[in-house]
């Protein structure tokens, strides 16, 4: 069940998450991402399972109560969420920093990987 939900929602991906999987897919710094990996009874937009790091884009549609519940029990699972506010992929300025923030989450995953 869980595993068609998350196939749907690859198939049904918004613009800022096909925006991020250009942006991470095909192992690029050394890390590879899974698109909609799901993990107990949630879906994760994206998710480096060698270093525990997920990756999520907040549009309006995200509760922060429930994000926090989510998150928790992410981090019991020993993964670390960085969220990305789906807005800056809709602003006209076409320096918008949401590939800052792509730039941090892997500086996210190479310090957890030095970690190890």
């Amino acid at each position: 069940m869980q595993v068609d939900r998350a196939r749907k929602a690859r198939q049904e991906a918004s613009v800022a998450e096909e925006i991020v999987w250009r942006l991470l897919r095909g192992h690029k710094e050394g890390f590879k991402f899974r698109r909609e990996h799901p993990i107990g009874s949630y879906r994760l937009d994206f998710y480096c399972a060698e270093v525990k790091v997920c990756i999520e884009l907040d549009g309006e549609q995200h509760d922060p109560v429930r994000d926090e519940i989510r998150d928790n029990y992410l981090a019991r699972l020993g993964i670390v969420t960085y969220r990305i506010p789906n807005v800056e992929f809709f602003q006209l300025d076409p320096n918008a920093p949401y590939q800052d923030h792509i730039l941090e989450a892997l500086k996210l995953c190479e310090s957890r990987r030095r970690e190890r």
